[in-house]
């Protein structure tokens, strides 16, 4: 069988994920593998139609296609997601319709699931057969275990589509744009107490973005700084290149550094606004979200209120909002709130509540208690970075240091004391019979104190 490769790396070659399909050469010698370098080439890809044509023949040519990319900032790198976008700006689905597909992923498993949720989608889109998805870690390859694994994967790929198996579409088709709202004109401004508040956009003029962006400084009363992402000048995106690693600073040299620390750096409040382009925001913010990767692993936006304006269908786009959600709190942000100019709402009215809310919740000084994917998503980069990637990423090394997020639970040797004397209690029948029968009263009885200071602590918060 011929099977087209789209690999998504902008290190063509060098790509870790290409390795991991490499091996598939090698272990299914009858099959032809024609690899297509859209992340690395889309430059050419962009300008010149022929590199254009000839990429599309090679998927029209094939019995199926196999993305393999690595993950960038909980999705696909910004290279393969604006190879994606030209396939809908230049009508070339026709190339992709009824082609069996499946993805091959490579990274720490940090938010992996998004970005196969997201090639699902646009595979559904398509119209593409999806068959499945394969995520591997960076180093998973040099594990027989996992070897196994990954041909027993493209096995069942080549099976299906040896057998023509039937596959349902699991993500449904998204509805037609909507007419460009026209947020009405705030009935008050809201003060903002001193609060920096930033609107970073890509929106073009007289768009329902644009609209949107204007509606909400209006609600800040002008005092909110206003800035296109693209007048950042990026010269290109994320090279996967980690040489960021040991002081946390671009190989690229723009306007990229200077812009995140004039607008957002100092912002008590940031909203980033963005247009859905397939299942995503542009191209454009993808890349401002990959290239934050030269601040490591510290979360930037520590302490802020983060706000999203998102004009598109939103409420169809489940993975991307668990994408924004992710990207605020695993920053160590607060999400002060969504606000979307999909038909059925009052936009004005939720632009206003979401300033004066952001406003109130940035005075408070609130931070939301995290979730799994925060808690998870800690401990993911806590353990890569101790087991290894510190000896690369120095400035990571440092700040996870300074900050005590090296927080193994061994160091807490009064809890591994009181964790011991318990269980060699427990070994005592009549001490585990009174545990099992009085356990509701011992889970609650470490939390009775706190309950008894709850008036105090909240009425302080209150200023009374």
């Amino acid at each position: 069988m011929r099977i087209a490769v789209i690999s998504g790396s902008p290190k063509g070659e060098m790509s870790v994920t290409l390795q991991y399909v490499r091996f598939l050469e090698e272990a299914f010698p009858g099959h032809t593998f024609s690899v297509v370098h859209a992340g690395r080439d889309i430059r050419s890809i962009e300008r010149q139609e022929e590199a254009w044509e000839r990429l599309l023949a090679t998927v029209a040519e094939s019995d199926g296609v196999l993305w393999a990319t690595p993950v960038y900032v909980m999705l696909v790198p910004a290279q393969l997601k604006r190879f994606i976008e030209l396939i809908g700006e230049r009508n070339a689905a026709d190339a992709f319709f009824g082609k069996y597909a499946a993805s091959l992923t490579t990274s720490i498993h940090y938010f992996d699931h998004t970005a196969h949720d997201y090639l699902h989608g646009i595979c559904d889109d398509l119209d593409m057969r999806y068959v499945g998805s394969c995520s591997a870690h960076m180093e998973d390859l040099r594990k027989e275990a996992f070897q196994e694994q990954l041909v027993l994967f493209f096995s069942d790929f080549l099976e299906a589509i040896a057998e023509q198996r039937p596959v349902q579409r699991a993500y449904p088709p998204l509805p037609a744009p909507s007419s460009p709202c026209s947020p009405a004109t705030p009935p008050a401004a809201v003060d903002t107490r001193g609060k920096r508040v930033v609107i970073l956009h890509d929106g073009e003029p007289g768009s329902g973005l644009a609209a949107m962006v204007g509606g909400l400084a209006a609600c800040y009363g002008g005092s909110a700084r206003v800035a296109d992402i693209r007048d950042a000048g990026m010269k290109g995106g994320c090279l996967g290149c980690c040489r960021c690693a040991l002081e946390n600073t671009c190989v690229y040299d723009d306007g990229y550094r200077a812009f995140w620390e004039e607008y957002i750096v100092p912002a008590d409040i940031l909203v980033m606004a963005g247009t859905v382009r397939d299942r995503f925001l542009s191209a454009a913010w993808k890349q401002f979200f990959d290239r934050s990767f030269s601040n490591g692993h510290v979360p930037a936006f520590k302490g802020k209120q983060v706000a999203y304006l998102v004009d598109g269908p939103l409420g169809h786009l489940a993975t991307l909002r668990e994408v924004l959600t992710g990207l605020a709190v695993m920053e160590g942000a607060n999400l002060a709130g969504i606000v979307t100019g999909e038909p059925g709402g009052d936009v004005a009215a939720a632009l206003h509540a979401l300033a004066e809310r952001s406003v109130r919740l940035s005075e408070r000084g609130y931070v939301a208690p995290v979730t799994f994917p925060a808690v998870a998503g800690h401990k993911v980069f806590r353990d890569e970075i101790w087991g290894g990637m510190r000896a690369f990423f120095k400035a990571d090394d440092r700040y996870y240091r300074q900050h005590g997020l090296y927080d193994f639970p061994t160091r807490d040797y009064g809890k591994r004391i009181g964790v011991r004397a318990t269980s060699l209690a427990m070994a005592i029948p009549s001490v585990r019979r009174d545990v099992v029968k009085n356990m509701p009263a011992y889970m609650i009885q470490p939390l009775e104190k706190a309950i008894a200071s709850s008036r105090v602590l909240a009425e302080r918060k209150a200023g009374r």
